[in-house]
């Protein structure tokens, strides 16, 4: 693509007053080429740049000939000129020369065989020559001469430039499948632009005799080469390329006449996607054997059913094209609804995970979705310029359908999220499809939110289908939380318990959960397969897995039972009780015991509780909190000779002091629960201990978390309590870990005075060098 202009700055102001916008808004249905001044502001270009080249006293003698665009009369501001010369080599190079010195920038060759000009040449370079055009009587003739040549040999000809087309087109489908073609088409070799329309036509004419009916294709064929040549001129007249930028989509849908730039990107899109369609239809026309042309043209559809079972058997272009043609007939406007049980078998065909991802594609080419599911023709060409979405919205819900197939035979690809996959049964990916395909149908609505107003759609439709009532309340809900998951994972702590609150609180659990979880993937790769990662996958799994986890399914049974017995504490409380004690007391029974101390007026006796495995647990209350008195607690189990393993430790509004400790002992718990209720309890002197560190953890305005580590000791835990007790300071809670020979025993205090000088006081009181 040129740069610059081969057009001076007065004749750039000429074409602003020269291309004139449409007569008539194009709305995709009306095809009136008459209404655009695409091909008269073109051949005035055309005329300018050979005005240019005659004001040239060497351009007789070089014989010039036009090739491409300037040929075929869709010259654009900034098209590349293209010109074979036939004449004199020194002057043909005298001549160019002077132009580029000018500014005109050609591509421009010469014949390496002046008698055959297809030799060494490229297909394109052959096609070309079919549509040149010369400018000198002597470049005629011998044009004139090389086309004979070229249509003596037109069998072998044609099969060539076929197989280069069919090359250059897959070429040129892998270099425009990116993000940027969806948001930002590119009007000249995207998909469906200029380059599509064109070999359309060309093979057509190579290949005429073998269409029967090829009307409709050419009239939108020759209706789109002006609409988007229209749209390109007008680009490049306002500086830009062949990209229509986001930007460029305000000016140029005000300048056709459109309400709106997404009304405009919506025609757009519908005109790209034909495009590219029926020139494709044209180029398997040109390549298919002839029984097979004739055995497609045989197929007769009486009823809905048989164009299914026709894609079914055979998805291919040519019988997509055969299925478009009866749709209006078998399936008009007016008896669709009454088709409401054999639309819902039909797309349960199609949608089914085993379905060939094929027949899938073909039903949404063919246009028979659109009769299936008449919400998507809404959003044919919508549009959301976030460089996140990479499809249009009815290319993504296809995108999605066609995903949900492929995850379900390679679950791998889900990385993390495969053991989820695998565990699905055939009801969960029923449910899966069909969310799929109706998700993002209520799109573009301007009202509400999208998720929410799809399951209006749901509702109807299923009631049309004769669907039950469970899986039509299945899948609505897919529909109405299908980001709730995606939110969750990759915004939120997925180990927070109010996350998994919120989401039981909207029904994410079970098998809900999981195939919220394989969706969530699914959606994300059809939107954008740029956007799926290993790290995705993984934050996904671990959200399940919080969620599946046994502490999850505590703190569900906890939140039931606190509001079952009326427990007005926090719940945040669950988090502080710590996973230790959590894991290991039933939940009733520590719900039951809160609400006692938190219902008691005096301070409970000591409690002690033995588990399933053994572990020894003893409950220390006191209504009211006082300085030290953990430090009297520790100290009555030393004297007691009990072990900590571990400790729970809190003060709480309306229950107070409320302290869980996990003991070993060998001592009769009977005699073990007398002993601590007893007042005749004579405290053993609390021994010297040595820790290795003792550490400032955090220091924020209300609260210091100090850390003691060391070798396990006895009375390690008194030791540390009675020195923070001596020293004045107000234990807030505290944490005990004790693992193999080691200790680390964490206290939450409150912030009073100088954390840095606790600790150094700590430190001297221990005899600990910090260095």
């Amino acid at each position: 693509m040129a740069a610059k202009t081969y057009l001076s700055s007065e004749q750039l102001i000429q074409s602003q007053e020269i291309l004139n916008p449409p007569l008539m808004t194009p709305d995709g249905d009306v095809r009136q080429v008459f209404c655009f001044s695409s091909q008269s502001f073109s051949l005035w270009l055309g005329a300018k740049l050979e005005e240019s080249l005659k004001n040239n006293p060497l351009w007789r003698d070089t014989h010039p000939i036009m090739l491409g665009s300037w040929a075929r009369g869709e010259l654009s501001p900034k098209s590349d000129i293209d010109i074979l010369f036939c004449g004199d080599e020194d002057k043909v190079r005298e001549f160019t020369n002077q132009l580029q010195e000018k500014g005109l920038k050609l591509r421009y060759r010469m014949p390496a065989n002046p008698e055959d000009w297809t030799e060494g040449v490229e297909a394109f370079d052959v096609l070309a020559l079919l549509k040149a055009k010369p400018l000198t009587p002597e470049g005629a003739r011998k044009l004139f001469e090389q086309q004979k040549r070229i249509w003596s040999k037109k069998n072998m000809w044609r099969k060539t430039l076929l197989k280069a087309v069919k090359e250059e087109r897959k070429a040129r489908e892998n270099r425009f499948d990116s993000i940027t073609n969806y948001l930002e088409p590119n009007l000249k070799y995207g998909p469906g632009g200029l380059r599509d329309l064109e070999q359309g036509l060309q093979i057509y004419e190579m290949f005429a005799e073998r269409f029967t009916n090829p009307g409709h294709a050419l009239n939108v064929l020759n209706y789109y080469r002006d609409y988007l040549l229209s749209l390109r001129q007008k680009l490049h007249l306002e500086g830009h390329s062949d990209i229509l930028s986001s930007s460029a989509q305000f000016d140029l849908g005000k300048w056709m006449g459109f309400k709106s730039h997404k009304d405009f990107m919506r025609s757009l899109q519908r005109g790209l996607s034909r495009v590219n369609f029926y020139s494709d239809w044209i180029i398997a026309v040109a390549d298919a054997p002839e029984e097979v042309l004739k055995k497609i043209e045989r197929s007769e559809f009486y009823k809905p059913s048989d164009l299914f079972s026709a894609l079914e058997k055979n998805s291919s272009v040519l019988m997509q094209k055969k299925v478009r043609e009866e749709l209006d007939h078998l399936l008009p406007a007016k008896e669709i609804k009454k088709l409401g049980k054999l639309r819902g078998q039909e797309l349960d065909q199609v949608l089914s995970v085993k379905a060939k991802d094929e027949f899938l594609y073909s039903i949404f080419r063919s246009r028979l979705i659109d009769k299936l599911v008449p919400e998507i023709t809404r959003l044919v060409g919508y549009v959301q310029h976030d460089q996140y979405h990479r499809y249009t919205a009815d290319s993504h819900i296809m995108q999605a359908c066609r995903e949900i197939k492929r995850v379900f035979a390679k679950p791998k690809e889900l990385g993390p999220l495969q053991s989820v996959a695998k565990s699905l049964n055939p009801y969960d990916w029923q449910v899966l499809s069909w969310t799929c395909m109706y998700h993002d149908l209520a799109k573009g609505i301007d009202s509400g939110d999208h998720s929410e107003a799809g399951t209006a759609i749901v509702t109807r439709d299923f009631k049309s289908f004769g669907f039950k009532k469970k899986f039509t309340d299945d899948v609505n809900w897919m529909v109405k939380n299908h980001l709730e998951l995606s939110q969750a994972a990759f915004r939120k702590n997925s180990k927070d318990p109010r996350v998994w609150q919120e989401l039981r609180d909207k029904g994410v659990e079970g098998d809900a959960l999981k195939r919220l979880a394989i969706f969530t993937a699914v959606d994300i790769r059809a939107t954008n397969p740029e956007a799926w990662n290993e790290w995705k996958g993984r934050l996904l799994a671990e959200l399940v897995e919080n969620l599946e986890s046994k502490k999850a399914q505590d703190y569900f049974t906890f939140r039931t039972l606190k509001a079952k017995k009326h427990l007005h504490i926090s719940e945040e409380i669950y988090e502080e009780l710590g996973p230790v004690l959590v894991d290991s007391l039933s939940m009733n029974d520590l719900v039951e015991d809160l609400k006692k101390a938190e219902d008691s007026s005096e301070s409970l006796p000591p409690k002690i509780m033995q588990t399933k495995q053994g572990d020894t647990w003893v409950r220390m209350h006191q209504k009211r909190d006082r300085k030290g008195i953990l430090a009297d607690y520790v100290g009555q189990f030393y004297s007691l000779g009990l072990g900590i393993r571990h400790a729970s430790i809190h003060t709480l509004p309306k229950v107070g002091v409320y302290d869980w400790f996990q003991v070993s002992t060998q001592k009769n718990l009977k005699t073990l629960e007398q002993l601590l209720k007893s007042s005749q309890l004579k405290e053993k002197e609390i021994p010297q201990v040595q820790f290795d560190q003792i550490q400032l953890m955090s220091a924020h305005d209300k609260e210091w978390v100090i850390s003691f580590r060391g070798p396990d000791q006895a009375g390690l835990l008194a030791a540390a309590a009675k020195a923070l007790s001596d020293l004045n300071v107000s234990i807030k809670s505290a944490r005990v870990h004790t693992w193999g020979r080691q200790v680390d025993d964490i206290f939450m205090i409150k912030a009073e005075g100088d954390p840095q000088q606790l600790v150094q006081s700590l430190n001297s009181h221990f005899k600990i060098n910090p260095a």
